[in-house]
Parts: structure tokens; sequence; C-alpha cells
């Protein structure tokens, strides 16, 4: 099983301190984090992201999840990657944050036809990050997306990675 938490931080401002103290308390859990916010010449969001790739027994990450839910002004969600596959999402509200998680078995052809999707859709991929992961026990790739656009094409990105085999797709929105 692979874990990956999303947090929104509604003010970053007020609540970072206290959502970094308990992600250093549970530092050994954490194999790789993202963290973004919007920040341009004329602005800095106090709304804030942190994507967490997770390592470690599920009851310590499922402690960790508990700890952070009982603090006022974020939200929680969660992917995880099993052997099953997941039914497609049923959309996206507008404005919301959609961050697609696709693990991908080591495979030369599994891999370029995921570049290939990616590559044909890039201009609804705002971030992307890639790991290494084993996946029971055999080597993947697990790739996490921040998706912005059109909703349709976001759609149809979904769905063409869910038909291929090989690839598992999670998704997790934020309104």
């Amino acid at each position: 099983m692979i874990k990956v938490l999303g947090i929104k931080i509604i003010d970053r401002i007020k609540e970072a301190g206290l959502t970094q103290g308990i992600l250093s308390r549970h530092a050994s859990l954490i194999t790789t984090r993202l963290g973004f916010h919007e920040v341009t010449d004329e602005v800095c969001s106090r709304e804030a992201y942190i994507i967490l790739h997770l390592n470690g027994d599920p009851a310590d990450t499922d402690k960790l999840a508990t700890e952070l839910k009982t603090l006022e002004g974020i939200e929680i969600r969660e992917m995880i990657f099993t052997s099953e596959k997941e039914t497609l999402n049923v959309g996206s509200v507008k404005n919301s944050v959609e961050i697609l998680g696709i693990l991908v078995e080591r495979s030369q052809s599994v891999i370029q036809s995921v570049q290939k999707l990616l590559t044909a859709y890039g201009c609804n991929i705002h971030t992307r990050l890639g790991v290494n992961e084993i996946f029971f026990g055999e080597p993947a790739g697990l790739i996490i997306l921040e998706l912005k656009g059109d909703e349709k094409q976001r759609l149809l990105l979904e769905k063409d990675l869910k038909a291929l085999n090989h690839v598992l797709v999670r998704t997790m929105v934020f309104s």
C-alpha cells in the first residue's frame, strides 16, 4: 500500500506553524514533501497546499492524519494505492485544486505511454512531482500532478490514464 496525504492550509500564516509541528513529530514517515501556494508580484496567497508521500506502518500514517485533522483551518485528503482500480472521478468544483496521483509499473512501454499522455495534456499540468517507489515488491514510479485548466481536458486525462494497463490513478480535490 502507498499513501499520499494532501493538506490544504486555509490561512498559511496562522496555521503553518501548528501543521509543521505535527509533521516534524512524524518526519520519519514522510518520504517526499511538496508545498506550494500562489505567489505573484502583486499577491502572496495565505492559502497553501502540502502533498506528503508517506512510508511506514499504516497505523502510524493513520495517526499522523488523525493528528492533522484535529487542527482548525486545514483540510485533509488521502490517496491510497492498492492493487485495485479506482472508479473515474465524477468531476471537480470550479476554482478547486485537483491533485492526480499516478502509480506506474516500471516497464519501458508503460512509461512511454504515460509520458505520451502527460505531454498531450501538458497544458493542464501546473505542477509535477515524480518519485521512485516499490509497489508489491516491484519498482514503480509515483507521479503527483496538480491539474489546472479546462475541466473536460482534466477528466479526459484521468480517463485515458485509467485505461492503461499497469497504471493506477487516484485523485483528491480541494474546493
